[in-house]
């Protein structure tokens, strides 16, 4: 392997002048010894440390991304927005998935913390939760943003209103004349999920229909159960005429549950969304849904977080809107 005492000997110069040029520090060095070394590097074909010259910078140009579920598909977006402004302002991301473990998120802010990155992005309001459980922030002074309504009042956020989202969905199938709407709700520790739960209950109190408990069914944002939990809910009330699902994932699974039951999308019952991932377009029939900006939303939290490095002062909360996407399953 090449090194630095090899570049050193090839241009005549000392280590001390390579470190500089390599470093691009403020001492001088003349454009006749820079090019003499900068050849050499070429001609040698050495690669300097990055982790050193981040030490020497007291940066790494690394950024950590941590994701909840990489099979879910409304993630892979968030992750090319932040991989497309971070490589557009020169950083670098390490991807962290946690399948929502607490376990790994500590083992993963850990290896953060080893790696020396400059800043972290959470991807989810709980993620950034239990990290501030293991006080991470308080001990690593490492800058961060949440993509999600963040519960830690210092960590700038960038998310949706899903109160506001949820219930225009929802009054948009009582506008339809829907009144028995059932719900499939993300996880209970989920903050969307408890946002989006509370705008179905705005919807329904503000139409003067009767919240009924029973036809709220947990979920967890996959498939499955969106699939298990359309059992249920029929063996509850035969009669339901629509189903909010907290995400496009479970709404998918639930059509496939009714149509082996016999039961047509929309003309039996209704069915929309959230998040407007891909497959909702191409299921069939057509997913109705709410779009979130999930790239637009990566995009912007990386761009905060290169503001928060360079010092730059920025807004605690950004909010982007999202938008109801009518197809032909309500």
């Amino acid at each position: 392997m090449v090194t630095i005492k090899d570049v050193a000997k090839r241009a005549n110069v000392s280590i001390t002048t390579v470190s500089r040029v390599i470093n691009e520090t403020e001492h001088s060095v003349s454009p006749e010894t820079r090019e003499r070394v900068l050849r050499a590097i070429q001609e040698l074909g050495f690669y300097p440390n990055a982790l050193a010259r981040g030490l020497h910078r007291n940066e790494t140009r690394t950024i950590g991304l941590i994701i909840p579920d990489i099979s879910n598909p409304y993630y892979p977006s968030i992750v090319r927005g932040v991989e497309d402004e971070a490589q557009a302002q020169g950083y670098t991301i390490i991807l962290a998935n946690t399948y929502r473990s607490k376990e790994k998120i500590t083992k993963y802010l850990n290896v953060f913390r080893e790696k020396r990155v400059d800043g972290i992005i959470f991807t989810g309001g709980g993620v950034a939760r239990d990290a501030a459980d293991e006080n991470f922030f308080e001990q690593s002074n490492i800058a961060a943003v949440v993509i999600g309504k963040s519960r830690n009042a210092k960590l700038p956020s960038v998310q949706v209103n899903n109160v506001q989202a949820a219930r225009e969905a929802c009054e948009y199938l009582i506008q339809k004349g829907h009144k028995k709407i059932a719900t499939i709700t993300g996880p209970g520790n989920s903050i969307t999920a408890v946002d989006r739960l509370e705008g179905y209950y705005q919807a329904l109190k503000h139409n003067g229909i009767e919240i009924r408990e029973e036809l709220i069914i947990q979920g967890n944002f996959e498939f499955d159960s969106g699939y298990q939990a359309v059992d249920v809910l029929l063996e509850k009330d035969k009669d339901i005429t629509a189903i909010f699902a907290h995400n496009d994932m479970m709404a998918i699974g639930a059509m496939k549950a009714l149509a082996e039951k016999g039961l047509r999308v929309p003309d039996d019952i209704a069915i929309i969304g959230f998040d407007n991932i891909p497959l909702s377009l191409y299921v069939t029939p057509g997913l109705s849904t709410v779009t979130v900006p999930v790239y637009e939303m990566g995009r912007t939290s990386m761009k905060i977080l290169a503001d928060l490095l360079a010092k730059v002062e920025v807004s605690r909360i950004t909010t982007l809107p999202t938008k109801l996407t009518l197809r032909q399953s309500c």
